[in-house]
């Protein structure tokens, strides 16, 4: 063997480790993110445990829950939007978010919160039965 072909090889192996290393170090940080969602929707916490004030807050039809998740993150009631969105995408609740004026709290979860922006639209469709 020439020192070429050693040489080629050796730089082959280590293209090939720093790619490995690479995707150990995305998939790990990428895992870290989802665990940390997959966490924070069942085990949910307010934004401002302590933060007892109301915020009024107005939903149209118009308005996607993304929408909605990015209203909330703005006026200071959750803390991440995506998170918001996850967990009115994974709650008894979904899809049942009824346009209207509402009074929420920092102090409150994203679940209390879902709650009370469907209780017009599960009211109607007792109603309804």
């Amino acid at each position: 063997m020439n020192s070429r072909s050693i040489g080629l090889g050796v730089l082959d192996t280590l293209v090939k480790v720093a790619l490995i290393i690479v995707a150990i170090m995305f998939i790990s940080k990428y895992a870290s993110v989802a665990y940390s969602y997959g966490y924070n929707i069942y085990n949910q916490k307010p934004a401002s445990q302590y933060d007892t004030r109301t915020v009024s807050i107005s939903i149209t039809d118009s308005m996607s829950v993304m929408d909605i998740a990015e209203l909330l993150e703005n006026r200071g009631l959750v803390e991440d939007k995506m998170l918001f969105y996850l967990q009115e995408r994974f709650s008894e609740y979904h899809g049942l978010i009824a346009p209207g004026t509402y009074e929420l709290s920092p102090s409150q979860t994203a679940d209390e919160m879902i709650a009370i922006m469907c209780a017009s639209s599960i009211e109607s469709e007792e109603e309804d039965k």
